[in-house]
């Protein structure tokens, strides 16, 4: 066995380590309580963002499957692009020269 000092300064040395804990157990429970309200308040955010994204969202869906069920209602006949000019005789473009414009391998 120790002499009684030598309890006293181990009795000592335990309570430091004991506060050392207890300082360090109170800085994780603020930063816990801190990050509870953070997850709190961004839980609401997106509480906020579904409920105004759900009916929009839904309204599109429903939209999609009438486009789906019922093509021939809501969609009109497309028409196609010629990219032949129409206007223009293809003998009046023979004499023009498009210009050259030398450039580098690079």
């Amino acid at each position: 066995m120790g002499t009684l000092r030598d309890l006293q300064y181990a009795l000592q040395e335990k309570i430091e380590e004991l506060r050392q804990r207890d300082a360090l157990i109170d800085e994780l429970e603020l930063e816990l309580d801190q990050k509870d309200e953070l997850i709190q308040h961004l839980q609401t955010e997106l509480d906020k963002y579904r409920s105004v994204l759900r009916p929009a969202t839904a309204q599109q869906v429903q939209n999609q499957q009438n486009l789906v069920l019922q093509p021939d209602k809501h969609r009109s006949k497309r028409q196609a692009i010629s990219a032949e000019p129409n206007a223009c005789d293809i003998s009046e473009l023979s004499h023009v020269t498009l210009p050259f414009y030398p450039k580098s391998p690079q």
